[in-house]
């Protein structure tokens, strides 16, 4: 750098404002690489980089060792991380593409494109067995269920029967969202009666249009045979198996005869009284029409028994009389001699200027169980819960009085119909049953691990656990493959299978332990073992699919760890 510094002093007191100076002070320096039009230029671009080499030299004598080795681990890192989410990616890539074939290969080859839903082996839930799919559906369950069947049709429509080797009874509730529930009592026995008499027997049912009849019949009959408290409990698990919402594909009404049944299984029983409707009152006018000055032309039917016993729609299918949307409220007066009894429907809808008509609201309900003044919300209408014509303040009122006729006293002094009674006495018995079996199931669990802890400590010549504590009840340390009775190694016991719903318990012993159990040693040990487990049963309950989801956290957590070091080393070489 020395002729580097002479020439910087030349320049700094002489003028490089000529080409000619510029280019005879530049042959005295050192070797160009560029050839500036001022030598002043050159010479910043001479010291720049000399700079930046002294600079680099400097860094690499000063930097440690270890600060390169975490620049390289940081590197590795880096490399590690995009290698992990690119696998990621492709895996799960690759899981959906497989998933997907296999999906389309179970319903082409194996569901035969038709479905079949099993809610428990014992019940079943079919689409409707159309025209293109019946023969495929009579093809699985002949196959899988002959003679063995009995098919609820709850369609209202009619088809070939005689495909499936089985019973196939028509169930007929014309206009009504779900069955009556006299009806409703009467199914929920010929079906327990059917499945009773022969252990390999199931019960198939199916509607028209997707599976909400099904889902609600479903959902009283498990409640009936004391699977669940309440029909509504039953009802979240149904949807799910059945893949559709509880939310919005189960109507008001529907839920409103949930609510009935459980009523009468808690003792109500309710009476067909006949009731004398006066006046139904929208009160919200919806906005079905946005041009001209009507908005809603509606009209309305009452449905009981299965029959439309009145419509405000004329005979000659004129318009009826529109309703503004400055108006408050639509009223339809009903007849003097407007009598039901039982089971009723009423359906509000409304009629386009091209003749058109379309369901504005509808709602079912029981004369049995109507308190004295009877309104409902929006929210309680079905197909006007869900529309965002009707305001949310929009509600109905259904004006009636009770009594009126002679059949009236008549059927209130004949009482209600004898089929609550017979049905609530079953479920009671079936109820005190499934109570029973659950505790049975739970005492074999709990008696089952003590047996298994007894004789995993007799085989290795040690005492049982004992003591009031339940901390007495430890895990053994020290033995093959660290196994013992805790949730996280169940994978050590193939054979048992337990659930916090009580299915049956099953333990298989070898041999080797069947004769470890014998002596009085080995039975004391066990009455101090059961002793012990007293205390604390719930340790009982474990969940083998827990136990395999924790190991594949484990061994994932694992692999990715190995996947990173051996990342981190290719990295640490390279650098």
């Amino acid at each position: 750098l020395k002729p580097l510094r002479q020439h910087q002093r030349k320049l700094s007191s002489t003028s490089c404002a000529s080409p000619q100076l510029s280019c005879r002070l530049c042959t005295r320096c050192v070797v160009w690489l560029l050839s500036p039009p001022r030598c002043g230029e050159g010479l910043s671009f001479w010291m720049s980089w000399a700079s930046y080499w002294k600079g680099a030299n400097d860094f690499l004598a000063n930097a440690s060792a270890s600060d390169i080795m975490e620049k390289a681990k940081k590197a590795a890192s880096d490399v590690a991380d995009v290698a992990t989410k690119a696998a990621n990616e492709a895996a799960e890539a690759a899981s959906k593409v497989a998933d997907t074939v296999q999906a389309e290969y179970n319903r082409t080859f194996v569901d035969l494109d038709c479905q079949i839903f099993a809610v428990r082996p014992e019940l079943q839930v079919m689409e409707f067995p159309a025209d293109d799919k019946i023969d495929r559906l009579a093809t699985r369950l002949n196959a899988s269920h002959p003679q063995k069947m009995m098919i609820l049709n709850m369609s209202e429509r009619k088809y070939e029967t005689s495909k499936f080797e089985g019973q196939v009874v028509e169930v007929a509730f014309r206009g009504l969202p779900s069955p009556p529930l006299e009806m409703l009592m009467e199914l929920c026995l010929s079906a327990y009666h059917w499945l009773a008499s022969d252990a390999g027997n199931i019960l198939v049912v199916h509607c028209f249009q997707g599976y909400s009849r099904s889902a609600i019949f479903l959902s009283c009959f498990m409640a009936f045979r004391g699977l669940f408290p309440h029909p509504v409990d039953a009802l979240h698990g149904i949807c799910e198996m059945l893949s559709i919402s509880d939310k919005s594909d189960i109507v008001p009404s529907q839920r409103r005869y949930l609510t009935y049944f459980q009523q009468v299984m808690q003792g109500f029983s309710p009476v067909r009284g006949r009731l004398r409707l006066l006046r139904a009152q929208l009160n919200g006018v919806p906005k079905f029409e946005t041009e001209g000055g009507v908005a809603f032309r509606p009209y309305i039917e009452i449905w009981n028994g299965g029959e439309m016993v009145y419509s405000s729609l004329g005979e000659d299918g004129g318009l009826p009389n529109g309703v503004g949307a400055s108006d408050s409220c639509a009223s339809f007066p009903f007849p003097q001699d407007m009598f039901v009894s039982g089971d009723v429907l009423i359906r509000i809808r409304h009629v386009y200027t091209d003749g058109t008509k379309v369901t504005a609201l509808r709602l079912a309900f029981h004369t049995g169980f109507l308190p004295d003044g009877f309104q409902l919300a929006k929210h309680e209408l079905d197909s006007a819960c869900n529309d965002s014509r009707f305001s949310n303040e929009a509600f109905l009122d259904v004006v009636f009085e009770r009594g009126g006729s002679a059949e009236s006293e008549l059927e209130e002094a004949a009482g209600p119909p004898a089929v609550y009674e017979k049905a609530r006495d079953l479920a009671r018995r079936l109820a005190q049953e499934e109570r029973k079996r659950l505790e049975e199931a739970a005492a074999a669990a709990a008696a089952a691990v003590v047996e298994v802890a007894a004789v995993r400590h007799a085989d290795l010549g040690r005492e049982p656990p004992c003591g009031d504590d339940a901390r007495d009840f430890e895990p053994l340390q020290g033995e093959s493959g660290g196994a013992s009775t805790s949730p996280h190694n169940m994978a050590t016991f193939p054979n048992f299978t337990s659930s916090s719903s009580g299915q049956a318990v099953k333990i298989v012993l070898s041999s080797r332990s069947s004769n470890a159990r014998q002596g009085p040693a080995k039975r004391a040990a066990v009455h101090r073992a059961k002793r012990a487990v007293k205390v604390r049963q719930a340790r009982c309950n474990f969940s083998a699919a827990a136990t395999r989801r924790l190991w594949a956290r484990r061994t994932a957590k694992k692999r990715g760890a190995l996947l990173m070091i051996f990342l981190m080393r290719i990295g640490a070489r390279a650098c």
